[in-house]
């Protein structure tokens, strides 16, 4: 081929190529802009966070499509007669802001539930939201998501990690090190490759964020599978329904049980930090005359314990203590708010009935947040406590 036909080809190929990109570039922008049009940004775009010193961290207000003061709502109310409080489990991780479970309870009350939850937030969190925030909204009720799985945790976090509640530890208490909770469970989770480009595109690309939220969890359901079956059962344990076999999940019983077990200096810390958090926003609420309702939510194993055992599963000793730790924290608690005559519910009765049903109220992989049918049960749940204890207007 001569040089002129050599430049011709190249010159060809070259256009053919820069043709096709600028043609998939043109079709991904018109996909993004009919996303964005037919979508809720905020029911598929993770949120971008910034640092609070009282509450570690919240979402940037009017992004991602929260409210003025960041919340997953779609304005803030002058007022909000009922408000739910909470972490990740009542922030609705996992589904659309319909599929939570104080949106779902909105329906079922036929009222609003204002949602100021978030994931990362514990005991002190649901302290300052109520006595501050949740104030400027004038709830006569007050619903708070206690989420078993990590609010221990959480409290024991706050008290040690931010200055704003350093008055909050106890002397003799253990102090944050490279051997804590959190560093000991990293190990579970593996790296995901380029994460700060999926990210990105995670908090500005709705179109990503659909495949994210379609396509990639069969992907990481499948691979969490593989997984599941190269490590101990411990780390993780993968179960098939054996009445149904389209109903699965992934266990994570070392990681609960490392944020539930009370034999553990945190774990007790966490315990006696949420005892006087609840017990002050017990009295912040009677004296401005709002009623309080607690929701216990168990973790996804706890949830599955009875089933699990009812139908022969061979658990091993860490999820068999797992079982026995969560039913002692949640006896505890329940104990003092007993003693302190705050109104709660436990939904991991109807939780286990759903179970029993071979509803698949949870993800087929590790996730530990419920899938939308999960809340639902939650609300539901939420709802008959709600009826009966004369909450209504």
């Amino acid at each position: 081929m001569s040089r002129d036909g050599k430049v011709r080809f190249l010159f060809t190929k070259s256009l053919t190529v820069g043709l096709l990109l600028v043609s998939t570039a043109v079709a991904l922008l018109f996909g993004e802009l009919v996303a964005r049009l037919t979508l809720n940004p905020g029911d598929v775009l993770l949120a971008t966070l910034v640092d609070d010193p009282v509450l570690g961290h919240r979402i940037k207000p009017h992004t991602t499509g929260h409210d003025a003061i960041g919340f997953r709502n779609l304005v803030v109310p002058q007022r909000a007669d009922i408000v739910g409080i909470g972490d990740s489990q009542t922030y609705g991780v996992g589904a659309t802001r319909d599929g939570s479970w104080p949106f779902q309870l909105s329906v079922l009350l036929r009222e609003p539930v204002y949602n100021m939850a978030l994931g990362g937030y514990g005991p002190l969190e649901y302290l300052y939201l109520a006595e501050h925030e949740a104030k400027a909204l004038r709830p006569r009720l007050l619903i708070i998501g206690f989420y078993l799985g990590n609010d221990l945790a959480d409290a024991y976090a706050a008290a040690h990690q931010r200055p704003y509640w350093y008055g909050w530890r106890d002397a003799g208490s253990p102090r944050p090190s490279d051997q804590d909770f959190y560093q000991r469970s990293e190990y579970v989770e593996p790296k995901r490759r380029f994460a700060p480009v999926r990210d990105w595109l995670s908090r500005h690309s709705v179109l990503y964020s659909i495949l994210r939220g379609t396509l990639l969890p069969q992907l990481a359901a499948w691979e969490q599978d593989r997984m599941a079956s190269h490590v101990p059962p411990d780390v993780q344990m993968a179960w098939v329904d054996p009445s149904n076999h389209s109903i699965r999940t992934i266990f994570t019983p070392q990681l609960r049980l490392s944020v539930l077990d009370q034999h553990l200096p945190i774990v007790q810390e966490g315990l006696r930090i949420t005892r006087r958090a609840y017990g002050s926003l017990a009295s912040d609420a009677h004296s401005k005359g709002i009623k309080l309702l607690v929701v216990l939510i168990p973790t996804k194993e706890g949830a599955y314990c009875s089933y699990l055992q009812n139908t022969g599963v061979q658990l091993s000793e860490t999820f068999l203590r797992l079982c026995y730790a969560e039913k002692q924290d949640k006896e505890a608690v329940a104990q003092f708010f007993v003693t302190r005559q705050i109104a709660y519910v436990d939904v991991v009765g109807d939780m286990e009935k759903s179970i029993r049903q071979h509803v698949q109220i949870y993800p087929k992989g590790s996730d530990g947040h419920p899938l939308p049918a999960g809340y639902r049960v939650i609300a539901r749940a939420v709802y008959d406590a709600v009826s009966r204890g004369g909450y209504d207007k």
